[in-house]
């Protein structure tokens, strides 16, 4: 599809002076470089503005805003914020109930294993504890449990003999 261009209808910026000699009209000698620009762009003559300055200089954005706008402004900002900590503390809460609700899963399973492991377990005869580990292999070694009380859910566990 050709490209279709719109006809030229303003003629070109004229800057009236001569930029090459800045002191030619007050306008330009208002904006001349002083000296030369670091960037090496010597045809940069005129000051870029910063997008600061642009604000107040604006009369539009200069202009103070009207009190029921600074109002709806401030109401508008609060009502954000109060919606922001609300997400916050929904999650806190959610975070809040996963973890107490994983610490009761815990304490359940450990206590089932416990129970089951209960039904099953031998005991060992304290005075010929010695001679019946000496005869064991080593599987059977390895499903030798004690029980211990767990620090943090505070349920009896079976955990291995060797463990710390």
């Amino acid at each position: 599809m050709p490209r279709i261009e719109d006809p030229i209808t303003d003629p070109n910026q004229h800057l009236p002076g001569d930029i090459l000699n800045p002191t030619s009209t007050p306008s330009i000698a208002l904006h001349a470089s002083k000296g030369r620009n670091v960037s090496g762009r010597s045809w940069k003559a005129r000051p870029q503005k910063r997008a600061s300055s642009l604000v107040t200089s604006n009369r539009a954005n200069a202009r103070s805003k009207s009190w029921q706008r600074k109002n709806e402004d401030r109401q508008l900002k609060s009502a954000v914020k109060s919606a922001q900590l609300e997400m916050i503390e929904e999650r806190k809460t959610a975070a809040r109930e996963k973890k107490e609700r994983r610490l009761e899963n815990d304490r359940r399973r450990m206590e089932n294993e416990y129970n089951n492991a209960k039904k099953s377990m031998q005991t060992l005869n304290v005075h010929r504890v010695g001679q019946t580990m000496k005869s064991m292999n080593k599987k059977q070694l390895r499903m030798i449990k004690k029980s211990r009380m767990n620090s943090k859910t505070g349920v009896v566990e079976f955990v291995s003999a060797y463990a710390k």
